[in-house]
């Protein structure tokens, strides 16, 4: 539940990370940014994977407090407890970690780009920064569904209100990514009764969310992991990672150098 912001930064490789305290100051996110004293660091060693998965895990961290302490933070509320079967509940477990900054010196963050994991439903109601501010400045939003998950309730509320509202602004480019689709294949199905599943979840989702099926992009990534990790260009091929690529490269990036040379041309 810690929302993660992915960039390139030349002073080093690391993790940054916002006491989840910090929202009793009502300080905003922008303001945190410019002040030091929160964050807490960890130094990533870019030749070692396993001190940079181990770093990751921190992202994870929880802590319990209680069920007042949750509700000063805006973590707790009578509706959502009652879902959960915590209404009466003395202690709750909550995220550690407001806001994650992660500097990373993968080529295309030294580029420019800063990718923004809002890390769902919940985060964007109790941090209406990340769609006043962050959302509307952004130049690509791409909204990932779960092919295999059954429960879309949350899916669709953020995709009515809070995706649609920037939406309709020309300088935000919105594409759907379908992912998990390997969850579709079954043993006994051949290849064209594969397709014509994903085709299926294609329509329900273009009927569901209003959006052309052009910029729907059906992907497993766990296949397009593996294929990378051990070179199999099938099993890329399969994962259908290279359409989403392409939109991002040809779409995304060649939106923002237009609109860079308006702003130079300006």
């Amino acid at each position: 539940s810690c929302p993660s912001e992915l960039f390139y930064d030349e002073a080093g490789c690391y993790i940054r990370l916002l006491d989840i305290d910090t929202r009793l100051d009502d300080s905003s996110l922008i303001e945190c940014k410019r002040n030091s004293e929160n964050w807490t660091q960890i130094d990533l060693d870019c030749d070692s994977p396993e001190q940079i998965q181990e770093a990751f895990k921190e992202l994870l961290a929880v802590k319990k407090v209680s069920r007042e302490h949750a509700y000063k933070l805006g973590l707790w509320n009578e509706r959502e407890a009652n879902r959960s079967g915590l209404l009466d509940a003395e202690e709750l477990e909550i995220p550690c970690w407001r806001y994650a900054l992660i500097s990373l010196p993968h080529p295309i963050l030294k580029q420019g780009l800063s990718i923004l994991d809002t890390a769902g439903l919940n985060v964007l109601r109790v941090e209406p920064e990340l769609t006043l501010s962050l959302f509307s400045s952004a130049e690509a939003i791409i909204f990932v569904l779960a092919t295999d998950s059954d429960d879309t309730s949350c899916d669709l509320e953020i995709w009515r209100n809070y995706i649609n509202r920037v939406r309709r602004d020309d300088q935000v480019s919105v594409a759907v990514v379908m992912n998990k689709i390997d969850a579709l294949w079954d043993s006994a199905s051949d290849e064209s009764a594969y397709s014509l599943s994903v085709a299926s979840q294609i329509t329900g989702i273009t009927e569901k969310l209003g959006i052309d099926k052009q910029l729907i992009f059906p992907v497993s990534a766990r296949q397009a992991l593996m294929a990378k990790i051990n070179p199999d260009a099938d099993l890329l091929e399969k994962s259908r990672l290279a359409n989403l690529e392409s939109y991002l490269s040809d779409s995304v990036l060649s939106y923002r150098g237009q609109l860079s040379k308006q702003s130079i041309i300006k």
